[in-house]
């Protein structure tokens, strides 16, 4: 029991701070020390981000409470210190305060007349908050408006206000449904943010290929391997292992181990001068025979059950061997060859030992 209390104590130190690092980001906005606004305010968001796995696992009234404030703190003082700023337009600032305002002076009322016992936002609203976030956050990163973001988070800002004068944000939580073991919440455990992690590896490799950042990009993929042995790791030792975290791996690593190599692969051809437009073509058939049998492969993978060892070469490894053939200077014109390799070798009924 003291153990649980003591934790308890811990998630509502860490909901407090986010109203503490909030004010930091607009101190820091307001003294134009960007780089440390903009690592506090991705910081705050992660951690408001992690806290939604701990709140079904202490519920409490209060808490509800000043975690949805810490969230709207965030995002209203980051907004109103880009405004002094000149940044974005006082209007835009004043259209969240005033949303948000609503759903602060509502939830007074509501819990004064003890009509309501906690917080449940809407969908609508949680949408709209995830867009000024990212309003803000681009914002933040690049000093000027995409104005296409900023009009849908205003948009559905105003939107969710209207909905929550229909239906209060200070509810009774809604009696269970069969749908309810599907929440994304209740199914997403610790061992899965590290498999996400993965996926976002794979992507920004994707970008640095995109962009002529060849190194980068295989740097990217060695970590995205390391980060997909932790997530199997951690799972196993904190017991999160399950089958909603089986198949969101297998997604993971068709981002990081096959797209992203595949566009490593195509955009090495693309950007070499060495390279004829024939053997372009025939790289893109390689490269989608490759996907495909990665594919193949996690589908297999997923309705198989062997005890130490794999059926076919793990996708992961192509994190691995793709950089590595990079690093020591294969002929860009072998690509499609080796990759022909590598979607064999994963459909191949070949076993191979599981690492401890």
């Amino acid at each position: 029991m003291r153990l649980k209390i003591r934790r308890e104590k811990i998630f509502f130190a860490l909901t407090w701070l986010r109203w503490v690092l909030a004010f930091i980001v607009a101190v820091s906005l307001a003294l134009d020390r960007r780089n440390i606004a903009l690592f506090i305010f991705i910081l705050t968001a992660l951690v408001g981000f992690f806290e939604t796995f701990t709140a079904r696992r202490y519920p409490s009234q209060m808490r509800s409470i000043i975690d949805v404030f810490a969230d709207k703190i965030l995002v209203n003082l980051t907004a109103m210190a880009l405004a002094f700023k000149g940044i974005i337009p006082f209007w835009a600032a004043l259209v969240i305060l005033g949303r948000d305002m609503l759903t602060i002076i509502g939830g007074i009322i509501l819990l004064y007349k003890g009509l309501r016992k906690e917080f449940k936002p809407t969908v609508l609203g949680k949408i709209s908050y995830f867009f000024q976030l990212m309003t803000l956050l681009h914002t933040m990163i690049t000093f000027q408006i995409d104005w296409y973001l900023m009009y849908a988070a205003l948009a559905l800002t105003i939107a969710s206000g209207i909905y929550a004068l229909v239906k209060s944000e200070f509810r009774l939580a809604r009696r269970k449904t069969e749908l309810d073991e599907f929440r994304i919440s209740k199914l997403l455990k610790f061992a899965d943010l590290f498999t996400l992690l993965n996926a976002a590896l794979g992507i920004v490799s994707i970008v640095f290929s995109i962009n002529n950042n060849f190194d980068y990009a295989a740097y990217t993929l060695i970590i995205a391997v390391v980060f997909d042995y932790l997530d199997g790791k951690i799972a196993k030792t904190m017991q999160q292992q399950s089958v909603f975290g089986k198949e969101l791996d297998s997604l993971a690593d068709t981002v990081s181990f096959g797209v992203a190599p595949a566009i490593f692969g195509f955009s090495l051809m693309q950007f070499s001068s060495k390279i004829s437009q024939p053997q372009i073509m025939f790289g893109v058939i390689a490269f989608t025979i490759f996907i495909f049998c990665g594919i193949l492969r996690l589908a297999r993978y997923n309705i198989m059950d062997f005890k130490g060892s794999f059926r076919g070469m793990p996708i992961t490894l192509n994190g691995i061997i793709i950089p590595l053939a990079y690093f020591l200077g294969t002929p860009i014109k072998f690509y499609p060859y080796v990759y022909l390799v590598l979607g064999i070798l994963m459909v191949s009924s070949l076993r191979i030992k599981k690492l401890p």
